[in-house]
């Protein structure tokens, strides 16, 4: 089985979950025998085992791109800086497309791509490759899966999504001969708001690396000396997020307990707001901004935290509180998630709901039977929520599409 896969990034490039999920799902396909051909709308440091095609690389794009990567979640209109050339002094002539030009500028490159490639099937992740996806299925004939990663309604966390990015996933979905979604959420989402027939959407729910990670050297040992508690926020600063509301909690937590440190990890368009909130709300000496943190340095934080809170407004998985677990970490997690549908050792609370919220920090903080409770058993749950079993059901979604064409 040979498949030719759409995505905007793969690790090492940080830009959050979508690689991440990607990076999984590939390497355990491969590892069932399958081939991945992987393209890349641009050239980047890769990792894995696997023959990737970057789009500007194949074909006639003489381009050169300023950032080192794309950021799929950007809205239509952001624009991606790039450098085509350099003037008689040296300096480069720098311009910009927007993040929907890029798309169907990788469109018209995925057609070239596939009419030269061989394979039995299409794979495209997220949005910003879906016009990929269905330019190579006209160019080829070969029958079209969607991954839903997000929707624009959960990037916009309300009903005023993106009408460019609305249209494309519409229009590709109903082009698409299957649809696979990261959770019966976000299906429910596809299916209500893009009519998209249920009998056509798959759910396969992420997965994670099951393994214990090595310890790292503790970090925060000086407020841990003092008798500090830490919350830990990890993700993207969005209103998709819920940071707002993680912040409105972490005031009234303080109300009951000002020995509390939350950090707030993570990158976004809601930066500055929140650093003004947390500032209006007078908690500069309980709030921590530690900036993108990945790695050696993710999982520093990740096992000095006490406990970690995902508060997102709409979630259509969620792979932080997997994360966590894997470190010995339990988390707290809006209702509004999709990783609440495999994951059960979590609390929960509606991420409007920031008294519940605070209270159910306060009590994971003042209870260590339920901490390490939450930890042992939500470790046994992580065995079965492996990339591999994800890679499963995926590959198995290939081999009817396949068969159906054959037959």
């Amino acid at each position: 089985m040979r498949i030719l896969t759409f995505g905007w990034d793969f690790p090492p490039s940080r830009n959050g979950g979508l690689g991440v999920a990607c990076y999984g799902l590939t390497r355990e396909l491969i590892a069932k025998g399958a081939e991945v051909i992987f393209v890349l709308p641009k050239r980047q440091e890769v990792t894995g085992n696997v023959r990737f095609v970057f789009a500007d690389d194949a074909r006639s794009v003489k381009v050169r791109e300023v950032s080192s990567f794309l950021k799929p979640y950007h809205q239509a209109e952001s624009l991606v800086h790039f450098i085509t050339g350099y003037d008689s002094t040296g300096r480069p002539i720098i311009k910009s497309r927007s993040i929907l030009e890029e798309a169907h500028r990788f469109a018209h490159q995925a057609a070239l791509i596939a009419e030269e490639e061989t394979f039995d099937i299409i794979h495209a992740h997220d949005w910003t490759s879906y016009l990929a996806g269905v330019a190579a299925k006209i160019a080829s004939g070969k029958p079209l899966i969607l991954h839903v990663h997000a929707t624009s309604f959960d990037q916009a966390a309300s009903q005023n999504v993106d009408p460019e990015i609305f249209k494309i996933e519409c229009e590709a979905f109903a082009f698409a001969d299957q649809v696979v979604t990261v959770s019966q959420f976000t299906k429910d989402v596809v299916v209500r708001q893009h009519g998209v027939p249920a009998e056509k959407v798959s759910v396969v729910h992420n997965g994670c690396d099951t393994h214990v990670p090595p310890a790292q050297v503790p970090t925060l040992l000086e407020l841990k000396a003092q008798g500090k508690r830490v919350v830990l926020y990890h993700g993207r600063i969005t209103i998709q997020k819920g940071v707002d509301y993680f912040v409105h909690a972490a005031r009234k937590v303080v109300n009951h307990d000002p020995t509390v440190v939350f950090v707030i990890s993570g990158w976004g368009d809601m930066t500055r707001q929140i650093i003004e909130q947390v500032g209006a709300l007078g908690l500069s000496n309980n709030v921590i901004f530690a900036g993108a943190l990945w790695e050696e340095e993710r999982d520093r934080m990740y096992q000095s935290a006490d406990l970690v809170v995902m508060p997102s407004v709409s979630e259509p998985f969620g792979l932080v509180p997997l994360e966590a677990l894997q470190h010995g970490t339990p988390s707290l997690i809006s209702k509004q998630s999709g990783v609440g549908e495999v994951l059960s050792h979590v609390l929960r609370v509606d991420f409007w709901d920031v008294d519940e919220m605070a209270n159910k920090i306060l009590a994971a903080l003042r209870y260590p039977v339920m901490h390490r409770q939450m930890v042992e058993e939500g470790r046994q749950e992580l065995q079965r929520l492996s990339w591999r079993e994800a890679a499963h059901k995926v590959y198995e979604l290939y081999q009817r599409l396949v068969q159906y064409v054959r037959a």
